[in-house]
């Protein structure tokens, strides 16, 4: 479950994210969240992505991950999409790896707390 959100409302779900950059640090969206695959159903603004079953999961991911690959061409980078990770890698084997993988590249913004290995908080 994730609902949209404005950077003054009060959390009610425990995870949240930035997304759609537009430069300098700035992001068009945030999300808040009950699970991590919630996260990735607000990027994709599908809700039917959670109960999804595993084969359509990938194909989403591996779909953000295309889409995102073509936009950042655009400004002269090159991204690489693995099931590895990898600088420079959008990373699709699961959800938490993909969240990670846009955080570090700039796609996504998540949590101070949520920037470790282990689990997005």
């Amino acid at each position: 479950m994730y609902r949209l959100v404005h950077p003054g409302d009060p959390q009610e779900l425990p995870m949240r994210m930035l997304f759609q950059p537009v430069g300098d640090g700035v992001y068009l969206k945030a999300c808040e969240a009950d699970s991590v695959r919630g996260l990735v159903a607000a990027l994709l603004n599908d809700p039917a992505y959670e109960a999804a079953d595993p084969r359509s999961r990938l194909a989403e991911r591996l779909r953000v991950a295309n889409d995102i690959a073509l936009l950042a061409e655009l400004d002269g980078r090159r991204l690489e999409i693995s099931d590895r990770d990898g600088p420079e890698t959008i990373v699709i084997a699961s959800d938490e790896p993909l969240l990670h993988s846009l955080d570090r590249l700039g796609v996504v913004s998540l949590a101070p707390g949520a920037r470790k290995e282990s689990s997005i908080r």
